[in-house]
C-alpha cells in the first residue's frame, strides 16, 4: 500500500505524461491498465468492465480517485511541445511551444489549458492580463474553473426548474429563488435564451456543460479537436459536449495529419477532473470581515451576487477546499469523500477480487456561490466592443465572487485595476448597488472590499504537497 501511495503521489504531483504511464505499469496497475505509449490525450471511451479505458478509471474503485489526477495531467499536458498533437490545419511549426500569451492575430493563444488558467500556480486558476484572449476583438479575462462540477449541477437543476414552471405555466423561478422573468426576461441573448437552457460558462453564458466549454477551448486556444464534436456524424443535440452516436475513429477533419488528436475517453477523463475540481476557499473570517458583508447585503449587491445556493445532487465524488484556522494561525484544508462503494460482480480478472465502482452520493451541497448563474444588462463603462454569440456587448452572466480576493484584475476584461474601480463601473441592472456603494464612507468601502478578498483561490499543489495539511473531514 505504502508503494501505490507513492505512484499515486507521482500521479498526483502531474509531473508529466510519461510518469503516468510509469505508474500504471508497475505492478500494482499492471492488472488494471495498458497504455502502450505516453499519449494521454488518446485513452479510449470504453465501459465499465474494459480495463485501462475512460469509464472503467472514473467509476471503479481507487481509480475514480486517481482519474482526476489523469484529468489534473491532462490540462497541464504542453501539447505544443507534443508531435502527436494537432494544430488546426495548419503547420504546427506556427504554434509556440513556449507561448504564454494570446493577441488578437494569433493562430494559437496556448500550448496547455494551463497557459491561460495559470494562477495561482498549479491549479485550474484565472490568466493575468497579460494572458488575455480575444474574441471578435473583445479582451476576455480568462476566469478560474474552481467548482466547475457545482456550477454545471445548479446551471443543469435551474434549467430543469424553469422548464417544468413553463410546461405549467408558471413564473420562471428556480428552488433557489432566482427569477429568470426579471432583469433583461426571457429570449435569445436575454436572462436565458428561450430554450431555457441556463448556460453557467463563458462570461456571455455560452456553454451549459464544462465538456462543451473544454472542447470549444481546446480547438479555438490550442488548435486540437476532439472527436466529439469533430468526429461525430449523429451531432450533439442537448449540446452538452458528448456526440449522441458513435465516434467516427481515425478522421483528421482538418488536415493537418493527425488523427483523433481529443479522444472521447480523454475528454472524459478531463471533464471528470473538472466536475471534481476544488471549491474556492475563505481567509480569516475577522469582525471587520463580517461587517463588509452586511454592508454588501445592505447596499443590494445579493441580488445579483447570490451568497448561497443548494444543488439537490452534488455530482462530485470528492470535495476538497481550504479555511484559515485562527487557533493554529494557518491555512488547512479539508477533503470530503462523497461516494458509495457499490458491488456489481466485477472481478479483477488476474486477482480475483472484486472492484466496486464508486457512486457519488449525490446528497445536496450548499454553494458559497456569489451569483445568480443569470445574464444581466450591465451599460456601457462595462460593454465590449462588439456582440458576441448572440449576446448584447453590454450583457454578461454574473461572475461568481468565491475566489475573487485572489484575482489581481478585475472585470471581464481585466480592466479594472481594483475592486473598489471595478463596483463603481456596473451599471444598467447594478446601478442602484453601484450608487448605493457610492455613497459609503471611507472605511465603509475599504470593509466591504476586505470582505471580497476574504474568498480566496489556493494552489492545489500547496495540498497535493504537504505545504497545506488535510485537517478537516476525510484526513489522510
Amino acid at each position: 500500500m505504502r508503494n501505490l501511495r507513492l505512484l499515486c503521489r507521482f500521479i498526483i504531483m502531474g509531473l508529466a505524461t510519461v510518469c503516468i504511464v510509469v505508474a500504471f505499469s508497475s505492478p500494482a496497475f499492471k492488472s488494471q491498465i495498458s497504455l502502450k505509449e505516453p499519449d494521454i490525450a488518446r485513452i479510449a471511451e470504453g465501459n465499465l468492465t474494459t480495463r485501462g479505458t475512460a469509464q472503467f478509471l472514473i467509476n471503479r474503485d481507487v481509480f475514480a480517485r486517481e482519474a482526476i489526477q489523469i484529468g489534473r495531467s491532462l490540462f497541464h499536458h504542453n501539447f505544443a511541445a507534443d508531435k502527436n498533437s494537432g494544430c488546426n490545419g495548419v503547420p504546427c511549426k506556427l504554434r509556440d511551444p513556449k507561448a504564454t500569451r494570446a493577441w488578437p492575430q494569433s493562430h494559437f493563444e496556448a500550448g496547455s489549458c494551463d497557459t491561460c488558467h495559470s494562477l495561482p500556480a498549479g491549479s485550474a486558476g484565472f490568466g493575468p492580463k497579460e494572458q488575455n484572449t480575444f474574441k471578435v476583438e473583445n479582451t476576455i479575462r480568462t476566469n478560474d474553473m474552481f467548482g466547475g462540477g457545482l456550477i454545471q449541477q445548479l446551471a443543469l437543476e435551474a434549467t430543469a426548474d424553469l422548464k417544468s414552471a413553463s410546461a405549467k405555466g408558471l413564473p420562471h423561478v428556480t428552488a433557489n429563488n432566482v427569477n429568470y422573468d426579471t432583469g433583461l426576461g426571457i429570449f435569445d441573448g436575454g436572462t436565458v435564451n428561450r430554450d431555457l437552457v441556463v448556460r453557467p460558462f463563458g462570461r456571455k453564458g455560452i456553454e451549459s456543460h464544462l465538456r462543451a466549454f473544454s472542447t470549444r477551448a481546446a480547438f479555438s486556444r490550442l488548435g486540437i479537436q476532439a472527436q466529439d464534436k469533430f468526429q461525430c456524424p449523429d451531432g450533439d443535440e442537448d449540446e452538452n459536449g458528448r456526440c449522441d452516436g458513435m465516434i467516427s475513429a481515425g478522421l483528421d477533419p482538418d488536415g493537418d495529419g493527425v488523427a483523433d488528436e481529443l479522444t472521447q475517453g480523454s475528454l472524459t477523463i478531463l471533464e471528470h477532473y473538472l466536475i471534481n475540481y476544488p471549491v474556492p476557499g475563505r481567509g480569516p473570517i475577522t469582525d471587520e470581515v463580517r461587517e463588509g458583508e452586511s454592508i454588501f447585503k445592505r447596499i443590494g449587491c445579493t441580488y445579483c451576487h447570490r451568497p448561497q445556493m443548494q444543488v439537490r445532487q452534488d455530482p462530485r465524488i470528492e470535495h476538497l477546499t481550504i479555511f484559515w484556522n485562527d487557533k493554529t494561525a494557518r491555512f488547512e484544508a479539508e477533503r470530503r469523500f462523497l461516494y458509495d462503494l457499490v458491488d456489481d460482480g466485477y472481478r479483477d480478472p488476474d486477482r480475483q477480487r472484486p472492484v466496486p465502482l464508486v457512486v457519488p452520493n449525490r446528497r445536496p451541497f450548499v454553494v458559497a456561490l456569489y451569483s445568480d448563474l443569470k445574464r444581466h444588462e450591465m451599460g456601457p463603462r462595462l460593454a465590449d466592443k462588439n456582440d458576441e454569440m448572440g449576446v448584447s456587448k453590454s450583457v454578461f452572466i454574473t461572475r461568481p465572487l468565491w475566489g475573487i480576493g485572489s484575482y489581481q484584475t478585475f472585470l471581464n476584461d481585466g480592466s479594472a485595476s481594483s475592486l473598489q474601480e471595478a463596483i463603481l463601473r456596473h451599471g444598467g441592472e447594478a446601478t442602484r448597488s453601484r450608487n448605493n456603494f457610492a455613497r459609503l464612507s471611507r472605511r465603509q468601502k475599504a470593509t466591504l472590499v476586505k470582505f471580497l478578498k476574504s474568498h480566496l483561490l489556493f494552489s492545489v499543489e500547496d495540498i497535493l504537497r504537504a505545504r497545506i495539511r488535510i485537517t478537516r473531514g476525510d484526513v489522510p
